[in-house]
């Protein structure tokens, strides 16, 4: 067949092999893609996705899919804590108000029987916690002891209540691991401050024969272990009260530090 015969399609068919076939580099559409000759495929009025038309770049099969945006319970579930450790934690929390509520318990004996209307300022008590040694109580030490106890249990009441709300509503995050680890100890160093504050007579009716009262003050330990923000307000107050100022101390010394310098600082 001549190199020049038409095709079906109106083309040129490509150049006769010598065996016979037909050339594979000069069969449909023989133009090189590289030169200008072939026909341009956005002819029929295509768009190149490259281009600045708003159009959505297109395949063979139509329109391109947009890459679907990352739902937010995916992104939550990277920041959850794992399943082992909440069950840790909760376990923990469990084992928590197991121990304080036993402690509480047999302590509460010694506490009366040293700090009861008539008791000898020396009396004793005996305390054995879960029969591990035998301790030997004063008053001060009993109620000390009464204050630990009972703002760990105020903090596990405040740690727990948190735990199961967000446990339910998965929303347990890892980053607030630590703000339950350390509810407790947090919740007994507000309690002692303001026990000290009660026995010194720094609040208003915290002198006279109820001083003394364990159950006043186990009462309050156990709700600063529970509303720990605020006893942490009511210690600034007291601060605030105790060692108020009539000046910007911080501003009173750049000034002067400044001054000394020749520097007029900021304004």
């Amino acid at each position: 067949m001549a190199s020049g015969e038409e095709r079906p399609d109106g083309g040129a068919s490509g150049s006769v092999a010598p065996g016979g076939g037909t050339d594979p580099e000069a069969t449909d559409g023989g133009t090189d893609p590289n030169t200008g000759g072939g026909t341009d495929p956005r002819a029929d009025g295509d768009t190149d996705p490259r281009g600045d038309s708003d159009t959505a770049p297109t395949t063979d099969e139509g329109p391109a899919e947009p890459e679907p945006e990352q739902p937010a319970d995916a992104r939550d579930e990277r920041r959850r804590l794992s399943t082992l450790s909440t069950a840790l934690l909760g376990l923990f929390l469990l084992a928590d108000v197991v121990f304080v509520c036993g402690a509480l318990v047999t302590l509460w004996p010694a506490v009366l029987e040293t700090v009861e209307p008539g008791a000898e300022p020396t009396a004793t008590a005996r305390w054995s916690p879960f029969g591990l040694g035998d301790w030997s109580l004063t008053a001060d030490t009993a109620m000390l002891l009464a204050v630990v106890v009972c703002s760990a249990l105020g903090s596990f009441v405040h740690a727990a209540t948190s735990f199961a709300t967000y446990v339910g509503n998965r929303r347990l995050y890892a980053s607030w691991l630590w703000w339950y680890l350390l509810r407790a100890g947090i919740g007994v160093a507000l309690a002692l401050l303001v026990y000290l504050l009660l026995r010194g007579g720094l609040f208003a009716g915290s002198s006279g024969a109820g001083a003394t009262n364990p159950y006043g003050f186990s009462g309050i330990a156990g709700l600063c272990g529970l509303f720990s923000k605020q006893a942490t307000d009511k210690l600034r107050e007291i601060c605030d009260t105790l060692l108020s100022t009539t000046g910007d101390g911080d501003r009173d010394r750049r000034d002067g530090l400044a001054a000394r310098r020749g520097d007029p600082g900021p304004s």
